[in-house]
């Protein structure tokens, strides 16, 4: 069934809507009914209908003005059938150009135009459903945006200084309005007698943010993303004032809030863990590491826990940063021994140390979030890995330590099989490709990094590939290629060999002669001499 929403100040007409037609005919469910702009924008946010029966002139916000808000608040927005009593082309207009699927008049209004216009519109919404199956269905992390990007890196703090943040934040454009940040892990309970769970699908995970943020709108700022299948990480951007205490004013209320409408709206009980508040952009993740170790403290009678109200302070008892330096050169070098041996740590970690399986989960999350974000193999290596249905989410079935080293154990396997994978296949026209861009650019000063940035792969992984499969270094393959040219061109008539020198890219021609004499046995000039003799 497709969802529907009414929106007209007048109960009269909205009865007569309602009784217009008989919209099952057209799959379609009246599931709400608004009397005002701002009634319309929270029954939107909170039901995320498919389709809306607006009037134009509704109180407090027009429909022109809700139709605007809700494109700039929401990804999938629902489609828009406009009614009025003003036959002007001004407003018919600019309701199109805002994306209306069409614009009716009151006074000719009848079941047979409207009929016409809901199966025009059925068929918008069939075809905006299958791309959305096709496309965005699967991993939620299958289409990492480069906003997301950037706070996934800030919650796991995978930046190497505050300047690399900043400088990403004004790249991106992204600006935080707070003078305090908080982070707020929000999910349900991995309990097997709770059935209840959050949606498989992007497009859902979604439109379940875009309420969260809207839900948030009358305390702070946010941001929210899916962190896995079960879960959200949300960052407060809060600026209380005078009078407002920090907690009980603004961070308390919102999550309640939150808690209450989508356990109402969408019958899902929503757990909540919050960090300390912090002033500096550098800690927070900090505070999402509080908030995920008060998310495990949650309970069936306890929904929502607050780190600095535990007896017993449970620090985040692994920091991926330790090894993430490591871990970025091995993924960028293709290099299975390091990678096989830098994660291979982590079963014994969580064997010796580790006796709460959703610590032990929390570990491989993180771990999996880095190596989505960091492997530039390929753009969704997750998602080559997990190919049967749910098996990344399985991790979040594991009821042990044991079991959660067993499924890590697996991954580091697919992980390395998939990397070697790359490698081979990179390998296999990355070669053949430099050798290419060495024999077009060899009048110039090829150097590693130039060919690195060239071909979008590490410095590390170049070497690796020449020293593996072409049997000479990547330098001495540009030294060798520069010296084939030379030759010829030492042999043409008049040449001088500071301007061969300058031609093959050497700015100092004794230099040349030295590299000359070490490849050929001669000098430039014994060379000439011997050759033309």
């Amino acid at each position: 069934m497709y969802k529907m929403i009414i929106v007209d100040d007048e109960p009269i007409i909205q009865m007569g809507l309602r009784s217009i037609l008989n919209y099952n005919d057209f799959d379609i469910e009246i599931i709400d009914v608004a009397s005002t702009g701002e009634e319309a924008i929270e029954q939107i946010r909170l039901h995320s209908p498919d389709l809306v029966l607006m009037d134009i002139n509704i109180p407090v916000m027009n429909g022109l003005e809700v139709m605007e808000h809700v494109k700039k608040e929401m990804l999938s927005p629902p489609l828009f059938i406009i009614l009025s009593c003003h036959n002007e082309f001004e407003y018919a207009q600019k309701a199109i150009k805002l994306g209306a699927i069409d614009y009716l008049l009151k006074i000719e209004l009848t079941s047979e135009n409207l009929a016409e216009v809901l199966r025009k519109t059925i068929c918008q919404l069939k075809q905006t459903r299958i791309q959305t199956d096709s496309e965005k269905d699967g991993l939620y992390m299958k289409h990492v945006s480069l906003v997301d990007n950037f706070f996934m890196k800030l919650l796991n703090n995978w930046f190497e200084s505050p300047e690399a943040i900043y400088e990403m934040m004004a790249d991106l454009n992204i600006s935080f309005q707070g003078c305090y940040y908080d982070s707020i892990y929000l999910g349900t309970l991995s309990d097997p007698d709770i059935t209840e769970t959050l949606p498989k699908t992007a497009a859902a995970l979604t439109n379940l943010c875009n309420l969260i943020t809207g839900l948030c709108k009358n305390y702070c700022q946010c941001y929210i993303a899916p962190w896995n299948f079960n879960s959200f990480a949300m960052i407060l951007f809060l600026s209380p004032q005078d009078d407002q205490d920090l907690y009980n004013d603004l961070i308390l209320p919102c999550i309640r809030h939150i808690q209450k409408m989508i356990a109402m709206y969408q019958n899902i009980s929503l757990y909540a863990g919050i960090g300390t508040p912090v002033t500096s952009i550098d800690q927070i993740s900090v505070s999402f590491n509080e908030s995920k170790a008060a998310f495990r403290n949650c309970t069936n009678s306890e929904a929502l826990v607050v780190y600095s109200s535990l007896s017993r302070k449970i620090c985040h008892p692994f920091n991926i940063g330790i090894i993430r330096k490591e871990l970025t050169v091995a993924l960028d070098n293709y290099d299975i021994v390091t990678l096989r041996k830098l994660l291979e740590q982590i079963p014994e970690l969580i064997l010796n140390y580790i006796p709460d399986p959703e610590q032990a989960i929390a570990i491989c999350s993180d771990i999996l979030h880095f190596t989505g974000i960091a492997y530039k193999g390929s753009d969704h290596i997750l998602d080559d890995i997990f190919v049967q249905e749910n098996s990344y989410y399985s991790l979040y079935k594991c009821r042990t330590p044991v079991q959660v080293t067993e499924w890590f154990q697996a991954f580091i396997n697919d992980l390395c099989r998939k990397v070697d994978a790359d490698f081979e296949s990179k390998k296999n026209w990355l070669l053949p490709s430099i050798k290419k861009y060495i024999e077009e650019h060899y009048r110039e000063p090829i150097t590693l990094t130039d060919v690195s940035a060239c071909f979008n792969v590490s410095c590390g992984y170049i070497s690796t590939i020449f020293k593996k499969n072409n049997g000479i270094g990547f330098t001495e393959c540009v030294t060798q290629a520069k010296i084939r040219h030379a030759k010829q061109l030492l042999l043409r008539d008049n040449a001088k060999i500071y301007d061969v020198a300058a031609q093959l890219g050497y700015s100092d021609p004794y230099y040349f002669s030295k590299v000359f004499k070490k490849y050929t046995g001669y000098s430039p000039k014994e060379y000439m001499t011997k050759e033309k003799s």
